[in-house]
């Protein structure tokens, strides 16, 4: 049974990726695109949703109201909010509304892929549930693996394909522009890496709180990213330079 997808975003060009990243999602199906909630609790009135991807900042409305009214109605929908909105109040609200995941943009599919994968598992295990559930049913629904509750790395400790070598580099390249944004293109101009070896690493320090990652569309629509350093102090650490 696929599970039913309704998208709110209202910039055409997100909007156009997260529904080519569901497209690509096998089990999920679009229901409809919304750019604003008005078009959206319409889309709820009279169509099944399974899942809720779902903006903050529309226009002149918050995606969380649409949140809140949902679990009012005690509506079995899940929500996956997709926002630049990372601001810990949000954040904070989001969790207690119990909403199922939460993607900061700009993020890779990779990580779209993991948080839909989760919601499918999910809409199957309830599907299948008996009529009284046992406790592995229960289990399988509300414990993840230990790999989702890990404890986070350190900034020093890298993911398979890094190394402590080109961290460093990227690093000190980085810190270079502590004062400013810099770019993919500019480290890798720095270091002598190519842009997507660059990529790799400037996406562990964003993970890691050491950089912030900013995103908008060119004229032809694909994404040019930004960076500025969070974490002085760790940047100069990790590229061996002394911190004034």
């Amino acid at each position: 049974m696929s599970m039913r997808v309704l998208v709110v975003e209202d910039d055409p060009m997100v909007m156009r990726l997260n529904v080519e990243f569901l497209n690509r999602i096998e089990g999920a199906s679009l229901v409809a695109q919304c750019e604003d909630l008005p078009a959206a609790r319409d889309v709820l009135q009279r169509e099944s949703v399974d899942l809720l991807l779902l903006d903050v900042f529309l226009r002149e409305h918050n995606g969380l109201a649409l949140v809140r009214e949902l679990r009012r109605q005690a509506r079995d929908i899940q929500i996956i909010l997709i926002t630049a909105a990372s601001e810990m109040e949000t954040v904070r609200e989001a969790k207690h509304l119990g909403v199922d995941d939460y993607l900061v943009k700009p993020f890779e599919f990779q990580r779209f892929q993991e948080a839909l994968s989760h919601c499918l598992d999910t809409h199957r295990r309830l599907a299948g549930l008996p009529a009284r559930a046992h406790q592995r049913d229960v289990d399988a629904l509300f414990r993840r693996d230990s790999a989702a509750v890990a404890p986070p790395q350190r900034p020093g400790d890298l993911p398979k394909g890094l190394t402590l070598n080109s961290l460093s580099q990227v690093a000190r390249a980085a810190a270079e522009h502590h004062e400013a944004t810099f770019t993919t293109e500019a480290l890798s101009e720095d270091t002598g890496m190519s842009r997507v070896s660059v990529r790799k690493y400037l996406k562990h320090l964003v993970d890691q709180g050491v950089l912030e990652e900013s995103f908008h569309y060119g004229h032809i629509g694909r994404p040019s990213f930004t960076y500025r350093c969070l974490d002085a102090e760790t940047l100069a650490r990790l590229g061996g330079t002394p911190t004034a």
